[in-house]
C-alpha cells in the first residue's frame, strides 16, 4: 500500500492548475486507512506525556478526517466505487479439483463506495468528539499516553474494516479493533470493580467473534473464495451447495455481528462497563461498534438472504424482540449511563431488523434506511454519555434518584443531554417510515420499541434534570458546578451531528447516494404515524414524573435491585461456564507454547546429534548394516511367513 500511495502521489499531472480529487484516490484511500496506524507508531516511540499524547491521537482522527472528506468528494460524481487490491498470500495447494481449492489466497482489497464514506464520517466524528471531551474530563485516568494509543489503533481496526472488501481482511481490521476495545474497556487495571468488570469484555465479544470467525471459515470451506465480489455470484452455483451450509453460514454471521452490536442478550460486555470503564472509552466503544457491525451486516445480507425465506424471518423477528427487550430493561435501575447504553442497544437492534426486513424481498430497496438509522443514533449516544457522566461525575453519585436540579446548576450538560437524548429517540424515524408498515407485527414490534426507547431517554433527563438535589453525606449540593468549558462543546457538536444525520435519513436522496437505488417516497402520513409514537413516549414519562418523580424513581429502583439480582446470577453461570474456561485455556496455551517449543528445540538438537555421529561412521559398514536390517523388515512381512 505504501508503494502504490506513493506511485500515485507521483504520476505526471497536466500542466497548469486543475485539481480533480477523483485523481487523488489512488493515494488518499490507503493513506487514509494508514493515518492512524502512523499516529499510533509515533504515540508509542516518542509520546510520553498526557497533552502530547492526546494532541497525537486527535492528529490522527483529524487527518483521517480530512483524507474520508477528500475521498468523498472524489466519489462525489461518481457512481461506481473505488476498489484497490493487493496480493497479500498466495500459496498453490493442490493441482487437481476445483479451481477455487487449487490455491489459497488472501489479498487486501480496499473498497471504497458512499456508504463507507458516511460510515467513517459518523465513525470519526464520535471518536474525536470523545478525545477532545476526554483532554479535559480525563486529566485524572491513569496511562494518558496508553489510553490514546489504543485510540488510535481502534480507528485504526475500524477504518481498514470498513474498506475491507475480502473476509479474510475483514477478520483481521475486526479482531484488531476488538483487542483495543477491551484493553480500552479495562483501562482503570488498578479499581477491583473495573478489571472484574472487564473480563466480560474479554470473554463475551470472544465469543460471537469467534462466530464470525467460525462463519466466515465455513465459506470458505463451501466456496474456497474469500473475495465478496467472487463469493456473492456463486452462492447458488458452486458445485457442492446447500440451503443447510447458507442457513449455518448466516446465523454464524449474525452472531457475530450481533456480539459487537451489542444486542440482547450480548449486551453485557457494554453495559457492565457503562460505570466501570472511563467514559470517553465507554462512548467511543458503544458508538464506533454500532456503526462498523451495520455496516458489515448490510454488506453480508445477500449471504443471509440466499439461504431461505424462515432463516431471514427469524433472524428479523429476533432482531426486533431484542429491541423491545433492551428498552425495555432500559426502564429498571436509576444509573444513566447504563440506561444509554441499553437505549442504544435498542435503537442499534431496531436497525438491524429494518436491514434483515430490507433483504427479505429482492425487490425491496430500504435496507439501507436501517443502516441510515444506526449513523444518525451514534454520534447522539456518545453525546448524551458524555453529557450524563460529566453530570454524575459533578454530583458525586450514579443514582438518579440522588440527582436533580441539573437544569438549573448545570444547564449546559443538562441541554446537551436532552439535545442527544432526543436524536437517540427519533433516529429511526426515517428507518421505520421508509421500510416498515405500522399494520404489520413488526411494526407493532418496533413501534413498541420507539416507544420504550422515547420513555426512556426522557426519564433520564428529567431525572438528572428536574426536581431537588439533597444534601447527602460527605456531599454539599451548594458546590456543584457546571463542566469546565472547554469541555462542553463536544458534546453540542456531537449531538448537532446526530441531528443531521437524522434529518438526512428521512430525505430519500440521502438513501439513494449511500446505496445507489432509488427508493420510494414515504407518504406523509407514515412519518406522522413514526412521529406520533416517540411523542406520546416523551409526554408519558413527562407526565408521571411531573405528577411524581419520588415514586417514579423508587419503582424503577426496586425493578432494577431485583433485576440486577437475576443479572448477578446470570453473570455467575457465565463467569463460571464462559470466563474461567476461557482464562483457564488461556493460561494454559501460555504455559503449553513455551513447553512444546523447548521440547521441540531439544528434539531437534538430539536429532542433529545423531545425524552428525552417522556421518563420522565408515559409509560401507552403515550400508550393510541397513540392508541387513531392510531384510530382516521385509522378510517378516512377509505373506509366506504370515501364514
Amino acid at each position: 500500500m505504501f508503494t502504490a500511495a506513493s506511485g500515485a502521489a507521483s504520476s505526471t499531472r497536466p500542466s497548469g492548475f486543475t485539481f480533480d480529487p477523483s485523481t487523488t484516490l489512488g493515494w488518499a484511500v490507503p493513506v487514509m486507512v494508514l493515518a492512524p496506524l502512523v499516529a499510533f507508531i509515533m504515540a508509542v516511540s516518542s509520546v510520553r506525556t498526557r497533552r502530547s499524547s492526546s494532541t497525537m491521537a486527535m492528529l490522527g482522527a483529524v487527518v483521517t478526517l480530512l483524507l474520508t472528506i477528500l475521498v468523498g468528494w472524489g466519489l462525489a460524481k461518481k457512481t461506481t466505487p473505488f476498489s484497490a487490491t493487493y496480493q497479500y498470500i498466495n500459496l498453490p495447494v493442490a493441482f487437481s479439483g476445483p479451481v477455487n481449492f487449487q490455491s489459497f489466497g488472501i489479498n487486501i482489497v480496499l473498497h471504497v463506495d458512499h456508504l463507507t464514506i458516511a460510515a467513517l464520517v459518523a465513525l470519526e466524528i464520535c471518536v474525536i468528539g470523545a478525545i477532545g471531551w476526554h483532554q479535559v474530563m480525563g486529566r485524572s485516568e491513569p496511562g494518558s499516553a496508553r489510553f490514546h494509543a489504543l485510540i488510535s489503533v481502534l480507528l485504526f481496526g475500524c477504518v481498514g474494516a470498513l474498506v475491507s472488501w475480502d473476509l479474510a481482511e475483514l477478520l483481521a481490521f475486526w479482531g484488531i479493533a476488538g483487542g483495543a476495545t477491551y484493553l480500552l474497556l479495562s483501562h482503570r487495571w488498578g479499581l477491583d470493580e473495573a478489571a472484574r468488570r472487564g473480563r466480560i469484555v474479554l470473554a463475551l465479544p470472544f465469543f460471537t467473534d469467534l462466530s464470525l470467525l467460525c462463519g466466515v471459515a465455513w465459506l470458505y470451506a463451501r466456496y474456497g473464495v474469500q473475495s465478496l465480489d467472487t463469493l456473492f455470484p456463486i452462492l447458488h452455483t458452486n458445485p457442492g451447495w446447500t440451503v443447510r451450509s447458507l442457513v449455518v453460514a448466516s446465523v454464524l454471521i449474525l452472531v457475530g455481528v450481533s456480539g459487537r452490536l451489542a444486542l440482547w442478550p450480548l449486551h453485557s460486555w457494554v453495559t457492565q462497563t457503562a460505570v466501570s470503564a472511563p467514559p470517553a472509552a465507554s462512548a467511543m466503544a458503544q458508538a464506533v461498534w454500532s456503526v462498523l457491525a451495520i455496516v458489515v451486516l448490510y454488506r453480508l445480507m445477500p449471504i443471509l438472504a440466499a439461504s431461505n425465506l424462515q432463516t431471514v424471518r427469524a433472524c428479523m423477528y429476533a432482531c426486533a424482540a431484542a429491541a423491545v427487550v433492551a428498552s425495555l430493561l432500559a426502564l429498571f435501575g436509576n444509573e444513566p449511563r447504563r440506561v444509554i447504553a441499553l437505549l442504544g442497544s435498542a435503537v442499534a437492534a431496531l436497525g438491524a431488523a429494518i436491514v434483515i426486513h430490507g433483504s427479505e424481498n429482492s425487490h425491496a430497496v430500504f435496507a439501507i434506511a436501517g443502516v441510515a438509522c444506526i449513523l444518525a443514533a451514534a454520534p447522539a449516544r456518545t453525546a448524551a454519555t458524555l453529557a450524563a457522566s460529566a453530570i454524575a461525575g459533578a454530583m458525586r453519585t450514579a443514582d438518579i434518584a440522588e440527582m436533580g436540579d441539573a437544569w438549573r446548576r448545570m444547564r449546559a450538560s443538562s441541554l446537551a443531554l436532552l439535545a442527544g437524548g432526543i436524536v437517540v429517540g427519533l433516529s429511526a424515524l426515517g428507518a421505520l417510515s421508509f421500510g416498515v408498515s405500522s399494520r404489520s407485527w413488526l411494526g407493532v414490534l418496533l413501534g413498541e420499541a420507539v416507544l420504550l426507547i422515547a420513555v426512556g431517554v426522557t426519564r433520564i433527563f428529567l431525572g438528572v434534570s428536574t426536581g431537588p438535589l439533597r444534601r447527602r453525606r460527605a456531599f454539599e449540593p451548594d458546590r456543584v458546578r457546571e463542566a469546565p468549558s472547554s469541555s462542553l462543546g463536544w458534546p453540542y457538536m456531537l449531538a448537532v451531528a446526530g441531528a443531521i444525520l437524522l434529518v438526512a435519513s428521512t430525505i430519500r436522496g440521502w438513501l439513494d447516494l449511500l446505496d445507489g437505488f432509488q427508493h420510494p417516497e414515504p407518504s406523509p402520513g407514515s412519518f406522522a404515524v413514526w412521529l406520533a409514537i416517540p411523542i406520546l413516549g416523551i409526554a408519558a414519562a413527562t407526565f408521571a414524573y411531573a405528577r411524581d418523580k419520588d415514586g417514579a424513581l423508587v419503582a424503577s429502583a426496586a425493578t432494577g435491585a431485583w433485576l440486577s439480582a437475576r443479572t448477578a446470577t446470570a453473570s455467575a453461570l457465565v463467569e463460571r461456564f464462559l470466563v474461567a474456561p476461557t482464562a483457564d485455556l488461556a493460561r494454559r496455551v501460555d504455559v503449553w507454547l513455551p513447553a512444546g517449543d523447548g521440547a521441540l528445540g531439544r528434539f531437534a538438537g538430539t536429532s542433529g546429534r545423531v545425524a552428525l555421529a552417522g556421518g563420522r561412521l565408515p559409509a560401507l559398514p552403515l550400508v550393510i548394516l541397513l540392508a541387513v536390517v531392510l531384510a530382516i523388515l521385509i522378510a517378516f512381512a512377509a505373506p509366506g511367513l504370515q501364514r
